[in-house]
């Protein structure tokens, strides 16, 4: 689902500090949802990064420092994040449990990822029960559903 928004002068000049979230074409404005990842490793954000660009819906920020995270989700205000569980500095499960914590935060759908778990491990360990997981790897198209169920409710 893409959304679209006419735009006239003063629309743009409201929506200016927002337009790396936003695409032009003519007088409208295509509205971009807002991913944050959350993994120690450059190359595995750069990947799915790439991955979800190319749907043309999202705008990403990767943060590999875990000690940032929270900071960087209250900055870049996400309509979804991911975290890889098994951050290298902190365990990322620790950090998903700030972000439910945080009141500005908790509102926001939160996928975990973890290569070290199955679900059925990950549901059984009761580590943050009602929030949606997936396995690594994890096929490319696995992922787009995932994103796509969060943020607009499609399967």
């Amino acid at each position: 689902m893409i959304h679209w928004r006419e735009l006239s002068a003063s629309s743009f000049v409201i929506h200016s500090s927002g337009i790396t979230d936003a695409r032009i074409r003519g007088n409208f404005v295509k509205v971009l949802k807002k991913i944050l990842l959350i993994d120690h490793e450059p190359d595995v954000t750069r990947t799915v990064r790439r991955a979800l660009e190319s749907v043309g819906k999202y705008s990403i920020r990767e943060e590999h420092d875990a000690a940032f995270a929270v900071h960087a989700a209250r900055w870049f205000r996400p309509d979804l994040i991911m975290v890889d569980l098994i951050h290298s500095a902190t365990d990322g499960a620790i950090i998903a449990r700030q972000l439910l914590k945080d009141p500005d935060l908790c509102h926001v759908p939160l996928l975990c990822l973890s290569n070290l778990v199955s679900e059925r491990q990950f549901m059984s360990a009761g580590i943050l029960r009602g929030y949606s997981f997936l396995a690594v790897p994890v096929k490319i198209e696995q992922l787009l559903r995932g994103v796509e169920q969060l943020l607009f409710g499609q399967d």
